[in-house]
Protein backbone atom coordinates (compact mmCIF):
# COMPACT_ATOMS: atom_id res chain seq x y z
CA UNK A 1 0.00 0.00 0.00
CA UNK A 2 1.57 3.27 -1.13
CA UNK A 3 0.67 6.56 0.55
CA UNK A 4 1.16 10.05 -0.84
CA UNK A 5 1.33 13.39 1.05
CA UNK A 6 -2.47 13.37 1.40
CA UNK A 7 -4.38 10.08 1.50
CA UNK A 8 -8.06 9.52 2.20
CA UNK A 9 -9.21 6.02 3.16
CA UNK A 10 -12.95 5.56 2.70
CA UNK A 11 -15.07 2.52 3.52
CA UNK A 12 -17.91 1.03 5.52
CA UNK A 13 -17.78 0.06 9.18
CA UNK A 14 -15.68 -3.06 9.95
CA UNK A 15 -13.76 -2.73 6.67
CA UNK A 16 -10.42 -2.21 8.42
CA UNK A 17 -9.92 1.56 8.32
CA UNK A 18 -9.28 1.89 12.04
CA UNK A 19 -7.10 -1.22 12.07
CA UNK A 20 -4.68 0.50 9.73
CA UNK A 21 -4.30 3.51 12.01
CA UNK A 22 -4.06 1.21 15.04
CA UNK A 23 -1.16 -0.60 13.37
CA UNK A 24 0.60 2.72 12.70
CA UNK A 25 -0.03 3.78 16.29
CA UNK A 26 1.46 0.52 17.61
CA UNK A 27 4.54 0.91 15.41
CA UNK A 28 4.95 4.48 16.64
CA UNK A 29 4.73 3.36 20.28
CA UNK A 30 7.25 0.56 19.68
CA UNK A 31 9.78 3.15 18.47
CA UNK A 32 10.21 4.47 22.02
CA UNK A 33 8.41 2.08 24.45
CA UNK A 34 8.80 -1.57 25.36
CA UNK A 35 6.54 -4.21 23.84
CA UNK A 36 4.35 -4.76 26.91
CA UNK A 37 3.44 -1.11 27.40
CA UNK A 38 2.97 -0.52 23.67
CA UNK A 39 0.53 -3.41 23.29
CA UNK A 40 -1.35 -2.41 26.47
CA UNK A 41 -2.27 0.92 24.85
CA UNK A 42 -4.04 -0.81 21.97
CA UNK A 43 -7.68 -1.91 21.79
CA UNK A 44 -8.38 -5.37 23.21
CA UNK A 45 -5.97 -7.97 24.54
CA UNK A 46 -2.50 -8.31 23.05
CA UNK A 47 -3.27 -11.69 21.49
CA UNK A 48 -6.25 -10.15 19.67
CA UNK A 49 -3.89 -7.88 17.75
CA UNK A 50 -2.40 -10.87 15.94
CA UNK A 51 -4.14 -12.11 12.80
CA UNK A 52 -6.95 -14.52 13.73
CA UNK A 53 -7.33 -17.63 11.58
CA UNK A 54 -10.16 -19.27 13.50
CA UNK A 55 -11.67 -19.60 16.97
CA UNK A 56 -8.82 -19.29 19.49
CA UNK A 57 -6.35 -19.64 16.62
CA UNK A 58 -4.07 -16.62 16.32
CA UNK A 59 -0.84 -16.05 14.41
CA UNK A 60 2.42 -16.40 16.30
CA UNK A 61 4.13 -13.52 14.55
CA UNK A 62 3.35 -9.95 13.58
CA UNK A 63 5.31 -8.17 10.87
CA UNK A 64 5.64 -4.48 10.07
CA UNK A 65 7.46 -3.03 7.09
CA UNK A 66 7.49 0.67 6.42
CA UNK A 67 9.34 2.84 3.90
CA UNK A 68 10.06 6.41 4.95
CA UNK A 69 11.18 9.70 3.51
CA UNK A 70 12.77 11.61 6.39
CA UNK A 71 14.44 14.95 6.92
CA UNK A 72 18.14 14.99 6.04
CA UNK A 73 19.10 16.66 9.35
CA UNK A 74 18.79 15.11 12.79
CA UNK A 75 19.60 16.30 16.32
CA UNK A 76 19.78 14.52 19.65
CA UNK A 77 18.79 15.72 23.12
CA UNK A 78 22.36 16.82 23.93
CA UNK A 79 22.73 19.19 21.01
CA UNK A 80 24.51 16.76 18.72
CA UNK A 81 23.63 17.09 15.04
CA UNK A 82 24.23 15.08 11.89
CA UNK A 83 23.36 15.14 8.19
CA UNK A 84 22.01 11.92 6.74
CA UNK A 85 23.49 10.28 3.67
CA UNK A 86 20.20 8.49 2.90
CA UNK A 87 16.76 10.02 3.49
CA UNK A 88 14.83 7.02 2.13
CA UNK A 89 14.83 4.22 4.70
CA UNK A 90 13.08 0.87 5.05
CA UNK A 91 12.29 -0.43 8.55
CA UNK A 92 11.06 -3.97 9.22
CA UNK A 93 10.05 -5.43 12.57
CA UNK A 94 8.90 -8.96 13.45
CA UNK A 95 7.31 -9.58 16.85
CA UNK A 96 6.76 -13.13 18.09
CA UNK A 97 4.70 -14.45 21.01
CA UNK A 98 5.90 -17.47 22.97
CA UNK A 99 4.49 -19.29 25.98
CA UNK A 100 6.66 -19.40 29.09
CA UNK A 101 6.88 -22.26 31.59
CA UNK A 102 3.61 -21.08 33.19
CA UNK A 103 1.77 -21.19 29.88
CA UNK A 104 1.57 -17.38 29.68
CA UNK A 105 2.33 -15.71 26.35
CA UNK A 106 5.22 -13.25 26.24
CA UNK A 107 6.27 -10.93 23.43
CA UNK A 108 9.76 -10.69 21.94
CA UNK A 109 11.46 -9.00 19.01
CA UNK A 110 12.38 -11.75 16.55
CA UNK A 111 13.81 -9.67 13.73
CA UNK A 112 14.63 -6.00 13.17
CA UNK A 113 15.99 -4.30 10.08
CA UNK A 114 16.75 -0.71 9.08
CA UNK A 115 18.34 -0.17 5.70
CA UNK A 116 18.65 2.52 3.01
CA UNK A 117 16.47 2.21 -0.07
CA UNK A 118 18.74 2.08 -3.10
CA UNK A 119 18.13 4.81 -5.64
CA UNK A 120 17.78 2.42 -8.57
CA UNK A 121 15.19 0.37 -6.64
CA UNK A 122 13.12 3.32 -5.42
CA UNK A 123 9.99 3.33 -7.57
CA UNK A 124 8.17 5.63 -5.15
CA UNK A 125 10.64 8.46 -5.74
CA UNK A 126 10.29 8.06 -9.51
CA UNK A 127 6.53 8.57 -9.22
CA UNK A 128 6.30 11.16 -6.46
CA UNK A 129 9.33 13.46 -6.49
CA UNK A 130 10.01 15.97 -9.28
CA UNK A 131 13.20 15.38 -11.23
CA UNK A 132 16.33 17.51 -11.05
CA UNK A 133 17.50 19.64 -8.14
CA UNK A 134 14.12 19.45 -6.42
CA UNK A 135 14.47 15.68 -6.13
CA UNK A 136 18.03 16.00 -4.80
CA UNK A 137 16.76 18.31 -2.07
CA UNK A 138 14.54 15.55 -0.67
CA UNK A 139 16.82 12.64 -1.58
CA UNK A 140 20.44 13.80 -1.77
CA UNK A 141 22.91 12.34 -4.22
CA UNK A 142 25.11 9.59 -2.79
CA UNK A 143 28.40 8.09 -3.91
CA UNK A 144 29.31 4.48 -3.24
CA UNK A 145 27.11 1.96 -1.46
CA UNK A 146 26.60 1.04 2.16
CA UNK A 147 27.51 -2.62 2.60
CA UNK A 148 25.52 -3.24 5.79
CA UNK A 149 22.09 -2.10 7.04
CA UNK A 150 21.90 0.31 9.96
CA UNK A 151 20.14 -2.40 11.98
CA UNK A 152 20.03 -6.06 11.00
CA UNK A 153 19.49 -9.53 12.47
CA UNK A 154 21.78 -12.49 11.94
CA UNK A 155 22.48 -15.84 13.59
CA UNK A 156 25.37 -15.87 16.05
CA UNK A 157 26.10 -19.33 17.52
CA UNK A 158 22.59 -20.35 16.58
CA UNK A 159 20.98 -17.38 18.37
CA UNK A 160 19.23 -14.59 16.39
CA UNK A 161 21.18 -11.44 17.23
CA UNK A 162 20.11 -7.89 16.39
CA UNK A 163 23.13 -5.79 15.45
CA UNK A 164 23.51 -2.03 15.39
CA UNK A 165 26.71 -1.03 13.57
CA UNK A 166 27.97 2.51 14.13
CA UNK A 167 27.59 4.68 11.03
CA UNK A 168 30.90 4.97 9.20
CA UNK A 169 32.95 3.67 12.15
CA UNK A 170 34.02 0.47 13.82
CA UNK A 171 31.97 -0.77 16.74
CA UNK A 172 28.31 -0.91 17.56
CA UNK A 173 25.90 -2.85 19.74
CA UNK A 174 24.38 -6.34 19.77
CA UNK A 175 21.18 -7.66 21.35
CA UNK A 176 20.04 -11.31 21.56
CA UNK A 177 16.85 -11.37 19.49
CA UNK A 178 15.28 -14.26 21.43
CA UNK A 179 15.21 -12.21 24.65
CA UNK A 180 14.56 -8.63 23.48
CA UNK A 181 11.40 -7.14 24.97
CA UNK A 182 11.82 -3.82 23.19
CA UNK A 183 13.12 -2.78 19.80
CA UNK A 184 16.76 -1.82 19.30
CA UNK A 185 15.46 1.31 17.59
CA UNK A 186 13.75 2.43 20.80
CA UNK A 187 17.08 2.60 22.60
CA UNK A 188 18.79 4.96 20.15
CA UNK A 189 19.17 8.45 21.60
CA UNK A 190 22.32 10.01 20.13
CA UNK A 191 23.77 10.98 16.76
CA UNK A 192 26.43 8.26 16.86
CA UNK A 193 23.75 6.28 15.02
CA UNK A 194 22.23 9.12 12.95
CA UNK A 195 20.05 7.11 10.54
CA UNK A 196 18.63 4.95 13.32
CA UNK A 197 18.03 8.04 15.48
CA UNK A 198 16.28 9.79 12.59
CA UNK A 199 14.01 6.80 11.97
CA UNK A 200 13.18 6.59 15.68
CA UNK A 201 12.37 10.28 15.97
CA UNK A 202 10.29 10.10 12.81
CA UNK A 203 8.06 7.27 14.06
CA UNK A 204 7.92 8.64 17.59
CA UNK A 205 6.34 11.91 16.46
CA UNK A 206 3.54 10.37 14.39
CA UNK A 207 0.32 11.91 15.69
CA UNK A 208 -3.21 10.49 15.73
CA UNK A 209 -5.90 13.15 16.10
CA UNK A 210 -9.08 12.48 18.04
CA UNK A 211 -10.23 16.05 18.55
CA UNK A 212 -12.51 16.44 21.56
CA UNK A 213 -14.70 19.61 21.60
CA UNK A 214 -14.48 19.81 25.40
CA UNK A 215 -10.67 19.93 25.23
CA UNK A 216 -10.68 22.36 22.30
CA UNK A 217 -12.91 24.80 24.21
CA UNK A 218 -10.76 24.99 27.32
CA UNK A 219 -8.23 27.79 27.90
CA UNK A 220 -4.70 26.60 28.66
CA UNK A 221 -3.71 27.10 32.28
CA UNK A 222 -0.24 28.56 32.79
CA UNK A 223 1.52 26.21 35.16
CA UNK A 224 4.77 24.31 35.63
CA UNK A 225 5.07 21.63 32.99
CA UNK A 226 2.45 23.23 30.73
CA UNK A 227 2.69 22.13 27.10
CA UNK A 228 2.26 24.48 24.15
CA UNK A 229 1.93 21.57 21.70
CA UNK A 230 -1.58 20.59 20.57
CA UNK A 231 -2.41 17.15 21.94
CA UNK A 232 -4.24 14.48 19.94
CA UNK A 233 -7.49 15.44 21.69
CA UNK A 234 -6.97 19.20 21.12
CA UNK A 235 -5.69 20.19 24.54
CA UNK A 236 -3.30 23.16 24.73
CA UNK A 237 -4.82 24.78 21.63
CA UNK A 238 -4.66 28.26 23.17
CA UNK A 239 -1.06 27.86 24.33
CA UNK A 240 -0.05 26.62 20.88
CA UNK A 241 -1.68 29.62 19.22
CA UNK A 242 0.07 31.97 21.64
CA UNK A 243 3.44 30.34 20.82
CA UNK A 244 2.78 30.64 17.07
CA UNK A 245 1.91 34.32 17.55
CA UNK A 246 5.16 35.00 19.43
CA UNK A 247 7.22 33.17 16.79
CA UNK A 248 5.61 35.00 13.85
CA UNK A 249 3.90 38.35 14.24
CA UNK A 250 1.90 37.82 11.03
CA UNK A 251 0.63 34.34 11.91
CA UNK A 252 -2.64 35.48 13.51
CA UNK A 253 -3.52 37.51 10.43
CA UNK A 254 -2.84 34.54 8.18
CA UNK A 255 -4.89 32.18 10.35
CA UNK A 256 -7.68 34.78 10.52
CA UNK A 257 -7.66 35.07 6.73
CA UNK A 258 -7.94 31.31 6.33
CA UNK A 259 -10.72 31.14 8.93
CA UNK A 260 -12.62 33.98 7.22
CA UNK A 261 -12.48 32.04 3.94
CA UNK A 262 -14.44 29.29 5.70
CA UNK A 263 -16.69 31.41 7.95
CA UNK A 264 -17.29 34.73 6.27
CA UNK A 265 -18.93 36.14 9.42
CA UNK A 266 -15.76 35.57 11.50
CA UNK A 267 -13.24 38.31 10.86
CA UNK A 268 -10.42 37.62 13.25
CA UNK A 269 -8.96 35.08 15.66
CA UNK A 270 -7.14 36.32 18.75
CA UNK A 271 -5.24 34.78 21.64
CA UNK A 272 -5.09 36.54 25.00
CA UNK A 273 -2.62 36.21 27.83
CA UNK A 274 -5.26 36.31 30.57
CA UNK A 275 -2.98 37.11 33.48
CA UNK A 276 -5.83 37.66 35.90
CA UNK A 277 -6.84 34.01 35.51
CA UNK A 278 -3.32 32.75 34.72
CA UNK A 279 -4.28 31.27 31.36
CA UNK A 280 -4.21 31.66 27.58
CA UNK A 281 -7.60 32.12 25.93
CA UNK A 282 -8.73 32.00 22.29
CA UNK A 283 -11.38 34.45 21.08
CA UNK A 284 -12.92 35.20 17.68
CA UNK A 285 -14.33 38.50 16.45
CA UNK A 286 -17.48 38.47 14.30
CA UNK A 287 -18.41 40.86 11.49
CA UNK A 288 -20.56 42.89 13.89
CA UNK A 289 -17.45 43.27 16.13
CA UNK A 290 -18.73 40.98 18.86
CA UNK A 291 -16.12 38.84 20.60
CA UNK A 292 -16.69 35.19 21.53
CA UNK A 293 -14.41 32.97 23.58
CA UNK A 294 -13.59 29.39 22.58
CA UNK A 295 -15.84 28.23 25.44
CA UNK A 296 -19.00 29.05 23.45
CA UNK A 297 -17.98 28.07 19.93
CA UNK A 298 -19.64 25.11 18.22
CA UNK A 299 -17.94 21.75 17.77
CA UNK A 300 -17.55 22.14 14.01
CA UNK A 301 -16.14 25.66 14.31
CA UNK A 302 -13.59 24.49 16.87
CA UNK A 303 -12.45 21.56 14.73
CA UNK A 304 -11.87 23.80 11.72
CA UNK A 305 -10.10 26.40 13.86
CA UNK A 306 -7.81 23.65 15.17
CA UNK A 307 -6.90 22.61 11.61
CA UNK A 308 -6.22 26.23 10.66
CA UNK A 309 -3.81 26.45 13.60
CA UNK A 310 -2.17 23.14 12.68
CA UNK A 311 -1.58 24.55 9.20
CA UNK A 312 0.63 27.32 10.57
CA UNK A 313 2.22 25.39 13.45
CA UNK A 314 5.84 24.55 12.64
CA UNK A 315 6.09 22.21 15.65
CA UNK A 316 3.95 19.61 13.87
CA UNK A 317 5.75 17.70 11.16
CA UNK A 318 5.79 14.04 10.24
CA UNK A 319 2.73 11.86 9.92
CA UNK A 320 -0.67 13.21 11.00
CA UNK A 321 -3.56 10.71 11.06
CA UNK A 322 -7.14 11.91 11.51
CA UNK A 323 -10.10 9.57 11.88
CA UNK A 324 -13.52 10.80 10.70
CA UNK A 325 -12.63 14.51 10.41
CA UNK A 326 -16.14 15.20 9.10
CA UNK A 327 -17.67 14.66 12.57
CA UNK A 328 -19.48 17.81 13.69
CA UNK A 329 -18.89 19.53 10.33
CA UNK A 330 -21.88 20.72 8.29
CA UNK A 331 -21.94 19.28 4.73
CA UNK A 332 -21.63 22.83 3.35
CA UNK A 333 -18.25 23.10 5.13
CA UNK A 334 -16.84 19.79 3.86
CA UNK A 335 -15.21 21.42 0.84
CA UNK A 336 -13.32 23.81 3.13
CA UNK A 337 -12.39 20.86 5.37
CA UNK A 338 -11.02 18.93 2.38
CA UNK A 339 -8.93 21.88 1.25
CA UNK A 340 -7.54 22.40 4.76
CA UNK A 341 -6.54 18.75 5.04
CA UNK A 342 -4.94 18.80 1.62
CA UNK A 343 -2.97 21.96 2.38
CA UNK A 344 -1.50 20.30 5.47
CA UNK A 345 0.41 17.87 3.24
CA UNK A 346 3.77 18.63 1.64
CA UNK A 347 4.11 20.02 -1.86
CA UNK A 348 7.40 18.49 -3.00
CA UNK A 349 7.96 21.23 -5.57
CA UNK A 350 8.32 23.71 -2.69
CA UNK A 351 11.71 22.88 -1.19
CA UNK A 352 11.34 25.42 1.64
CA UNK A 353 8.58 23.29 3.14
CA UNK A 354 9.42 20.84 5.90
CA UNK A 355 7.76 17.41 5.64
CA UNK A 356 4.22 16.54 6.69
CA UNK A 357 1.93 13.74 5.57
CA UNK A 358 -1.82 13.40 6.17
CA UNK A 359 -3.81 10.15 6.33
CA UNK A 360 -7.58 10.46 6.82
CA UNK A 361 -10.21 7.81 7.52
CA UNK A 362 -13.77 8.74 6.60
CA UNK A 363 -17.35 7.53 6.18
CA UNK A 364 -18.34 10.74 4.41
CA UNK A 365 -19.30 10.37 0.76
CA UNK A 366 -19.36 14.18 0.57
CA UNK A 367 -15.70 14.38 1.62
CA UNK A 368 -14.74 11.64 -0.83
CA UNK A 369 -16.65 13.50 -3.55
CA UNK A 370 -14.62 16.64 -2.92
CA UNK A 371 -11.36 14.69 -3.11
CA UNK A 372 -12.45 13.00 -6.34
CA UNK A 373 -12.73 16.42 -7.98
CA UNK A 374 -8.93 16.74 -7.67
CA UNK A 375 -7.86 13.26 -8.71
CA UNK A 376 -6.50 11.89 -11.93
CA UNK A 377 -8.11 8.66 -13.10
CA UNK A 378 -4.97 6.65 -12.33
CA UNK A 379 -4.82 7.99 -8.77
CA UNK A 380 -7.76 5.97 -7.44
CA UNK A 381 -6.55 2.57 -6.31
CA UNK A 382 -8.32 -0.41 -4.70
CA UNK A 383 -7.33 -1.70 -1.28
CA UNK A 384 -8.03 -5.19 0.01
CA UNK A 385 -10.09 -5.65 3.16
CA UNK A 386 -7.82 -4.93 6.12
CA UNK A 387 -10.05 -6.24 8.93
CA UNK A 388 -8.27 -8.22 11.67
CA UNK A 389 -4.90 -7.41 10.10
CA UNK A 390 -2.07 -5.54 11.81
CA UNK A 391 0.42 -5.53 8.97
CA UNK A 392 1.69 -2.40 7.31
CA UNK A 393 3.41 -2.71 3.94
CA UNK A 394 5.23 -0.03 1.97
CA UNK A 395 3.91 2.98 3.81
CA UNK A 396 5.45 6.06 2.30
CA UNK A 397 6.03 8.43 5.19
CA UNK A 398 6.56 11.78 3.56
CA UNK A 399 6.17 14.68 5.87
CA UNK A 400 5.65 18.36 6.07
CA UNK A 401 4.97 21.22 8.38
CA UNK A 402 3.48 24.10 6.46
CA UNK A 403 5.67 27.19 6.02
CA UNK A 404 4.70 29.93 8.44
CA UNK A 405 2.78 32.26 6.14
CA UNK A 406 1.13 30.03 3.57
CA UNK A 407 -1.48 32.73 2.85
CA UNK A 408 -4.07 30.18 1.90
CA UNK A 409 -2.12 28.72 -1.05
CA UNK A 410 -3.30 25.21 -1.85
CA UNK A 411 -0.65 22.51 -2.04
CA UNK A 412 -0.12 20.70 -5.35
CA UNK A 413 0.65 17.38 -3.63
CA UNK A 414 -0.83 14.28 -5.24
CA UNK A 415 -3.74 12.70 -3.43
CA UNK A 416 -4.92 9.12 -3.66
CA UNK A 417 -8.27 7.87 -2.44
CA UNK A 418 -8.13 4.27 -1.23
CA UNK A 419 -11.52 2.57 -0.98
CA UNK A 420 -11.75 -0.46 1.28
CA UNK A 421 -14.45 -2.82 0.04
Amino acid sequence: MVFTPFTVIAGANASGKSNLLDALQLLSDLSHNDLKNSFTKQRGEAIELFTQYGENDFAREMTFEVDMLIDKSVKDAWGGAATLKYTRLCYRLVIVRRSNEKGIDELFVKDELLKPIRHKEDQWVEKQLPRGEVRYHWRPKVSGRRSKPYIHTELCNGVPTIKLPQDGRQGGKETPGDAATRTVLSGIDDVNFPHALAAREEMKQWQFLQLNPDDLRQPTKKQIGMSDIISQSGENLAAALYRIHTEDEFALKDISRRLNNIFSHLLEIQVTDDRANNQYLITVVSEDRKTFSSRVLSEGTLRLIALCIFLFDNSHDGLLCYEEPENGIHPFRIKALAELLKDLGVDFSQTTMPLRQIIVNTHSSVLVGEIFKWRDDDQVLPVENAAAQHRVREKESCHHRHEARAKGRRSKATQVVFRIE
